[in-house]
């Protein structure tokens, strides 16, 4: 049988291999730029925050109010502007999104040692953290454009533990910076030094984000571009884009598990955040500078596990597979939370912080790594957008909630033979906490395991079957042949050189196309083409594509093959899976569903998908483009990566044929594909 997965074949795409190790990845020059703006970045921002900390508490006679003010405004932009920030990054061009935010912060942050209103400062506080919302989703959407699938999780690796080992980096150059800002004070230019030496720390960091706006701008801007371009001025509706992409985090089971997964551990670990400090109080003895001592060992503790685990998950995730390793991270930082708020001395809690911190950095990777494996770079922005402005509510209600119900339980001791029991609110809390976390564990493997049981099923639909398993009757030796690809990559042309090949080999043959075919169907297909449907809710296309196959597949396809003749089909099942299940969002197992029930299970013998850029098929277009190919460009590459991806998905369905030739080198090639299931056909 020849089809796309077979090397050394003139024309065939075979599927490609890339290494996974982390020399392999440093080795692509793009991804090297971009985990250098991270590190730069996420310094920078580390340096600003605490900075910024101290400045607002020199400010302030209560420093306690400044310094939680400026926290809580870098906390709720995100609950309102979050989403928002999702929808621009899949709508508009991420590199400008990116450089923009950039080139904005730093302005913004070398401002602030010439602003001493209190207000002020929590207004640039609430403005850093919504272009660090519109930065983030663009940067986290970009990412799989730069490495191969194979290498995602090493790249997220790389960046997740640099983001987080800057944290202490970050404090430590505050303190370090103190020197070289007594020496600039010796000049004019930097007279403002002398009475605020910190403003040191917000020039610095503005030269951080300066840095990440040069290196970015460098960047090409094809693999930065969302794949949904800008509408016509006055069309486009943010909130249809909201909507959209809200639709698609709650149907997709398997992201809306791992979303879920990781706003119920930021709940969950919220809890050690807010009153570790207070716990820490009770197990250490030495008054409150030996309690902050204790605290900061605590949260060092905290981080080693959270790089660690971050390290490891790569080596699990080649062990095990990578949707079952996010729920045991989860449950393991859960339990050793139970175990941390058991100890009723210091060092014991502060070995098991490190695996609170472990569970942690394995299941944030891993979830991390599965979304952006999962979702289409067209959704990837509000995907993560979401995740994001989950997490802000989580830490919100975590870090105020949590200690609210601490401190409505109260203290309470109650002795046990010659022992006392501490039953304190904070004790408690943190039971609840760790417990939280640890049944999210099993409610992520529950999803997960339903989502992978979906797809299996999808795919066992799929992966091998013939018509003859399908039809009605008795068996059958018709030929049923489907053509798919991009708009312009010559569908028709060749399936009309196919069928004089054919007839002139004493063949009979049926040449339809979809949707259409039939009256009724041909009915529909104007409706769903027609330029004039505009807006149409993607269940709807769906919906109408599945109508107009049952009705084609009624009259035509399946009363064809019965009697034993060959049909070729301009499109089928399949360009509902690219267009609608993957493109569009729907979800590649729900389609298939719908279309296996309007055909009664009717699937080609073999798909012939004409592989070409899109731009050269948009160039080939003649006449008024219809409504799917007035669709922007990048949609249409969408369209072209998801075919490759259910060709290599399921390679002994399809034949992958080079469109890009000349017309009789591309019918050669596709002739060569066919004749092997001629032979298995109905003789002449």
């Amino acid at each position: 049988m020849t089809n796309g997965a077979t090397a050394g074949t003139e024309g065939f795409i075979p599927p490609t291999e890339h290494p996974t190790s982390l020399f392999g990845l440093l080795k692509r020059r793009l991804f090297r730029r971009i985990w250098a703006v991270t590190t730069v970045s996420s310094l920078g921002d580390w340096v600003g925050v605490f900075a910024l900390t101290i400045y607002v508490a020199d400010l302030s006679g209560r420093p306690e109010f400044a310094v939680g003010g400026v926290l809580l405004f870098r906390v709720v932009p995100g609950l309102f502007f979050g989403p928002f920030a999702g929808v621009l990054a899949d709508r508009f061009d991420r590199r400008r999104l990116m450089v923009t935010a950039d080139v904005t912060r730093a302005l913004l942050i070398a401002s602030i040692p010439f602003i001493d209103n209190l207000w002020g400062l929590y207004a640039i506080s609430a403005a850093l953290e919504v272009l660090q919302l519109l930065w983030a989703p663009s940067k986290d959407a970009t990412i799989p454009n730069l490495v191969e699938r194979e290498q995602l999780m090493t790249a997220n690796q790389l960046s997740l533990i640099t983001t987080y080992a800057t944290f202490p980096l970050g404090g430590a150059l505050v303190a370090l910076l103190a020197v070289p800002a007594a020496f600039l004070a010796r000049f004019d230019a930097f007279a403002v030094l002398i009475e605020k030496p910190i403003a040191i720390a917000f020039f610095f960091d503005g030269l951080s984000f300066l840095f990440s706006a040069f290196m970015v701008a460098t960047f090409p801007a094809e693999l930065m571009r969302a794949k949904r371009a800008p509408t016509e001025s006055g069309s486009w509706n943010p909130f249809l884009d909201l909507r959209e992409g809200l639709q698609f985090v709650s149907r997709n089971q398997m992201v809306r598990t791992l979303v879920f997964g990781a706003w119920t551990a930021f709940t969950g670990g919220s809890a050690i955040v807010s009153l570790g400090p207070i716990f820490v109080d009770r197990l250490v003895e030495g008054g409150r500078s030996a309690a902050q001592a204790a605290w900061g060992a605590l949260i060092t503790s905290v981080g080693i596990g959270l790089v660690g685990g971050m390290i490891i998950a790569g080596f699990l995730g080649r062990k095990l597979p990578r949707d079952r390793i996010f729920p045991i991270g989860l449950a393991v930082s859960g339990l050793a939370t139970v175990f941390t708020a058991s100890m009723t001395s210091f060092k014991p809690a502060l070995v098991s912080t490190v695996f609170i911190g472990f569970g942690a950095g394995v299941a944030w990777v891993t979830i991390f790594t599965l979304l952006q494996e999962t979702v289409d770079d067209r959704l990837r922005g509000r995907t993560f957008a979401a995740l994001y402005t989950g997490i802000h509510l989580s830490l919100l209600l975590g870090l105020a909630g949590w200690p609210l119900i601490a401190g409505g339980i109260g203290n309470h001791e109650i002795p046990v033979a010659d022992f006392i029991v501490d039953f304190s609110g904070v004790r408690i809390v943190l039971w609840a906490g760790g417990t939280f976390l640890f049944f999210a564990g099993f409610n992520a493997m529950r999803g997960v395991r339903q989502a992978l049981g979906k797809g299996k099923r999808a795919r066992a639909r799929l992966r091998g079957l013939r018509l003859s398993s399908s039809l009605s009757g008795g068996a059958r030796r018709g030929l049923f042949i489907a053509f798919e690809g991009v708009e312009g990559a010559g569908k028709s042309t060749h399936m009309k050189l196919l069928y004089d090949f054919l007839h002139s080999d004493g063949r009979q043959v049926v040449v339809s196309r979809e949707p259409g075919g039939t009256p009724i169907a041909e009915r529909v297909r104007h409706v769903l083409l027609d330029p004039a449907s505009k807006g149409m809710d993607p269940k709807t296309e769906a919906l109408l594509f599945a109508a107009s196959r049952a009705q084609h597949v009624a009259d035509v396809i399946r009363p064809a093959l019965e009697a034993d003749k060959v049909v070729l089909c301009d499109r089928y099942v399949d360009s509902s899976l690219a267009y609608q299940g993957l493109v569009r969002g729907l979800g590649e197992s729900d389609v298939l569903g719908l279309n296996q029930w309007a055909t009664d299970g009717l699937l080609p013998d073999l798909v012939v998908l004409l592989h070409l850029d899109p731009e050269v098929g948009r160039e080939r277009l003649k006449g008024d483009p219809d409504r799917i190919e007035q669709e922007d460009l990048d949609f249409h590459r969408s369209v072209a990566e998801a075919y490759l991806r259910l060709a290599r998905e399921y390679p002994s369905r399809f034949a992958i044929v080079d469109a890009s030739g000349d017309i009789g080198s591309v019918q050669q090639q596709i002739r060569a594909a066919v004749l092997p299931f001629l032979q298995e056909a109905v003789p002449r």
